[in-house]
């Protein structure tokens, strides 16, 4: 039905309601899983209507395979809603949540860590500005996406203690930093932006200077602090290239539990005759205390050995990467033949990068996550075939760990130290995507 949508006359003539972005992606088949079907769905799929030149409405549907996979709760809706008035341009994202609670019900209401929600200000044809009330937009990287870097934990409750299990109504909380960014499209220029932005948040830690999550979990008092987020890059758009440099970073890290302390990209896509190339590197620092909260839980782990920092399986010793610098970098190379375009494909990820992937150093890790995966190395192919405004991306990559990390299918014990795991592993992966401007898939 969706597909009949998307192909039908009548939104390509009148736009007033259309389908104008679908992207469906999934992890179809690996060596340590082996059909991975619906597991690792991402699908996205964005519904506008325009009311008038400058006023429009969005439904937008996701799913997230981050989240808690039980109850539907990969699964959310939102609601775009935009207006232009002369040179400021107002929009707000809501969010709709169904299933409330064990009883039903459901909830619309403002999306808190959304980056949707902002109030631009193109104040003249160089200079922009941009308020985010509750998100910058703190994440960088393509392959290699680090998610919100400036998204920080705070317990909520003020407990005299942290316990291994929360008391009453105490829950950790998760927030992302707002703030402003002012943007310059110098005219001298043709196809240059940049941007700097700053933002602050604010969190509960406790008053006593000895309050450690690993040594002393006693709070005499607690207070409100600040956590300073900032960011900055540029866009340089030509017809035949494209480049992006991004950094953002926060200067609280170690109090908010993040999993990140900064992090930067460079993304290069060009064009030269029938050759397209992308090129990427990007660079992660970890926090110096990230807060280990199991997936879909509102507290730290309440089982043995209840770790509240990313540690081992035995809760022992931090992980490995904590506090580290890595890289992470990406080179694809294809040749454009029509409508189809193949490619070849390289990447490699330092031992301690970290970013949203699975393939994370603080999640692709050893029997008793003592060590990350050492290096991954990962070559393969794809292509690109287009139909149109739909884009084909079928994508084949073999990858190489130091470390053995990789599942046995065939040996799969609810105790992950009795379970043999390999260095090696291979994933297909396809991916299906429309979009209502055009065709841009591998091109800048």
């Amino acid at each position: 039905m969706l597909f009949l949508l998307l192909s039908a006359p009548l939104f390509a003539e009148t736009k007033s309601f259309f389908i104008d972005s679908f992207e469906y992606e999934d992890r179809v088949y690996s060596r340590s899983k082996k059909t991975e079907l619906g597991d690792q769905t991402e699908i996205e799929v964005s519904a506008k209507y325009i009311y008038q030149p400058g006023t429009f409405a969005r439904l937008r549907f996701e799913t997230s395979p981050e989240e808690n996979r039980e109850n539907n709760e990969t699964s959310k809706f939102e609601i775009q809603l935009g207006h232009k008035y002369q040179s400021v341009n107002f929009n707000v994202d809501l969010e709709l949540q169904t299933n409330k609670s064990t009883n039903g019900g459901s909830a619309l209401g403002l999306d808190l860590d959304s980056e949707y929600t902002n109030i631009k200000w193109q104040i003249n044809p160089m200079f922009s500005f941009t308020f985010f009330p509750f998100n910058f937009d703190g994440e960088v990287g393509k392959e290699f996406n680090t998610w919100d870097v400036t998204r920080i934990k705070t317990i909520d409750g003020s407990p005299t203690t942290v316990s291994n299990s929360p008391v009453g109504s105490e829950k950790i909380v998760e927030k992302t930093i707002p703030g402003f960014v002012l943007g310059i499209t110098p005219e001298a220029i043709k196809g240059l932006g940049i941007y700097a932005g700053f933002g602050v948040a604010s969190y509960f830690y406790p008053t006593n200077p000895s309050f450690d999550l690993l040594t002393n979990t006693t709070a005499t008092s607690w207070e409100r602090k600040e956590d300073h987020g900032y960011k900055f890059g540029l866009d340089f758009e030509r017809e035949s290239f494209d480049l992006k440099v991004e950094y953002v970073g926060h200067d609280r890290s170690e109090e908010t539990g993040s999993l990140l302390e900064y992090a930067a990209s460079a993304y290069l896509i060009a064009k030269v005759g029938g050759l397209v190339f992308d090129a990427e590197i990007t660079m992660s620092k970890a926090g110096q205390r990230p807060w280990f909260t199991p997936r879909g839980t509102t507290w730290f782990e309440t089982t043995s050995p209840f770790r509240k920092i990313y540690k081992d399986y035995f809760g022992n010793n931090l992980q490995d990467w904590i506090g580290k610098t890595d890289f992470a970098t990406g080179l694809r190379v294809g040749y454009q033949i029509g409508d189809f375009t193949p490619y070849f494909l390289v990447r490699y990820q330092g031992e301690n990068f970290v970013f949203i992937e699975n393939e994370s150093a603080h999640l692709l890790r050893t029997a008793d996550e003592t060590k990350s995966h050492g290096g991954l190395s990962r070559f393969g192919s794809g292509a690109y075939l287009s139909y149109g405004n739909w884009v084909v991306n079928p994508e084949f990559e073999v990858r190489n760990a130091a470390n053995p990390v990789f599942g046995n299918a065939a040996d799969v014990r609810s105790n992950r130290l009795l379970s043999t795991y390999r260095k090696t592993d291979y994933l297909l992966t396809f991916t299906v995507s429309y979009d209502i401007d055009g065709d841009n898939a591998f091109a800048p």
